[in-house]
């Protein structure tokens, strides 16, 4: 014992060693103990292994020395994922882990490292031919790999084929110990990641732990075929029961492969948050993907086409052939008649040609902050659950009011079963170095900056905690647990005492990012 070295000793021995992959600036530490949100605890240094056995190493050493070590991916968490509790800290960015190792067609599998991110393996992919079911999230130019199977995310291909987890085969995952843990078919013998089971699954227990259990370094994905064909849908609806029951329906029926509904709220702040440069770049990607004439038709059409008192919803529909992807359109539209009315598929056809542009989209028009929290529950209970959330909306209006703060929901399914409900705060604020880095320079000019405003934060959080408390009350799950949603509180106790056994195997001291999943 005495001979361990003092954490500040294995950082400068790791420097001598790494060089540049170990950050101590003090501009950088800040930047990186930010996310989206907030800020936690000082960092003692940053990371940027190249390799799972340097990084293995690396922890060894540093929980020998009672350092806390926590990864981070592309940073876009709100839930206080990756942010320090208590020092010494160490945070492992694991962008320098960004290859894509291998895309096996025949056996229908990609293997990639953890840094790798969602926009860079679709582009690898593409040229094969092949794509995962799930895809990505709507910030995938940043988000990678490992942070969304670390934290859960949804979107792309998420209303057809589920979560980030429903596309995982097997894992590698850096204990605190510093050993790299296999899971799936590669964990036997001299199998490759072609397979989930193989035993009991143990790769389901390292997806959504938000890194508790060990630093993800690489993972095996199921391929699908890229579908040949594609179609787009767009529907308004007077009343959120509507829009619920049109949700339900597709999810059921398994139509759709993107799913987004905004409450009129946010269409008419995404409506405020759009711009001339904004519109130029989705025309030109439009244009790309469906030809001039579809650009035409969305410069015709504008957005006069949507009514901003209305609930909206617009789908991505995918096929094999020109027959599949028109009985799905007649499908779809026969199903969602009864509830809404169609309306032009403009929309949809911008999310798709732009399906990683969500980068700005953390700031509102006027440059105030944001903050989205989300609940998973069932079809049958979307319409309670959003009438609750509107009754704490009218309740707290007087307080939203004298500080600025506005919602907007935004919704989408999970599959066949789950419906996903998202309210977005805005409140006027100040920029973190998160939002400074992240943003683009030009929109950030655009919008300006409101400045500090440490009351609207303050009323922003309270309203952040009452959302989730409604939430829970009605039965939801969440992805992106973090450090933010309750995990523990009720939770089946035979059920936490085997995650804390496991939590004991794999890190007995608990430096393995402290505090998530409380």
């Amino acid at each position: 014992m005495g001979n361990m070295l003092s954490p500040e000793n294995v950082i400068a021995d790791l420097q001598s060693r790494w060089k540049t992959a170990v950050i101590t600036d003090a501009t950088e530490l800040d930047y990186f103990a930010t996310d989206v949100y907030s800020q936690g605890e000082p960092l003692l240094a940053v990371l940027r292994p190249s390799d799972a056995k340097q990084l293995a190493a690396a922890v060894a050493e540093l929980t020998a020395a009672g350092v806390v070590v926590i990864a981070r991916g592309g940073g876009m968490s709100y839930t206080s994922g990756y942010l320090a509790t208590r020092q010494p800290t160490v945070l492992v960015d694991t962008s320098g882990l960004d290859k894509v190792v291998e895309i096996n067609v025949e056996d229908a599998y990609v293997v990639v490292e953890a840094g790798v991110t969602w926009e860079a393996l679709q582009q690898a992919l593409s040229t094969k031919g092949v794509r995962t079911p799930y895809f990505g999230p709507m910030s995938g130019s940043h988000a990678t790999v490992g942070g969304a199977l670390s934290q859960g995310s949804v979107f792309h291909g998420s209303a057809r084929y589920g979560s980030s987890a429903d596309s995982v085969l097997g894992l590698e995952v850096v204990t605190a110990g510093g050993d790299i843990l296999r899971t799936g078919s590669a964990a036997s013998g001299n199998a490759t990641p072609f397979f989930r089971w193989h035993g009991p699954d143990l790769t389901g227990v390292f997806l959504g732990d938000c890194g508790m259990l060990g630093i993800k370094v690489r993972a095996s994905l199921r391929l699908l075929p890229k579908h040949s064909h594609i179609d787009y849908l767009s529907w308004q609806f007077e009343r959120a029961d509507q829009l619920m029951g049109a949700m339900g329906a597709l999810a059921r029926a398994g139509l759709a492969s993107e799913t987004a509904a905004f409450d009129p709220s946010l269409s008419q702040i995404r409506m405020r948050r759009a711009s001339l440069s904004s519109d130029v770049k989705s025309l030109g990607n439009v244009i790309k993907k469906g030809g001039l004439l579809q650009g035409l038709k969305l410069v015709t059409k504008g957005r006069d086409f949507l009514d901003p008192d209305l609930f909206t919803m617009h789908i991505t529909l995918e096929g094999d052939s020109a027959g599949e992807i028109a009985a799905r359109v007649e499908k779809a539209r026969k199903l969602v008649a009864p509830f809404g009315h169609e309306v032009e598929n403009s929309v949809p056809k911008v999310m798709a040609a732009n399906p990683f542009a969500a980068k700005n989209a953390m700031l509102g028009s006027a440059g105030e902050r944001w903050a989205p929290i989300h609940a998973i529950v069932p079809h049958s209970r979307s319409t309670e659950l959003f009438n609750a959330l509107q009754a704490l909306f009218a309740a707290e209006k007087p307080t939203m009011d004298a500080h600025g703060l506005f919602i907007g929901t935004l919704m989408t399914t999970v599959g066949a079963q789950a419906t996903l409900i998202e309210p977005c705060i805005y409140w006027p604020d100040s920029h973190n170095a998160f939002h400074v880095r992240t943003v683009d320079a030009d929109h950030l000019a655009k919008i300006g900056c409101p400045g500090e405003n440490l009351a609207s934060r303050a009323a922003a959080d309270a309203l952040k905690r009452k959302i989730a408390d409604t939430m829970r009350a009605h039965g939801a799950a969440n992805f992106q647990i973090g450090k933010f949603y309750t995990y523990r509180e009720g939770r089946d106790p035979i059920a936490l005492a085997m995650l804390d056994a496991i939590k004991g195997q794999l890190d007995p001291k608990g430096l393995m990012n402290p505090g998530v999943l409380s």
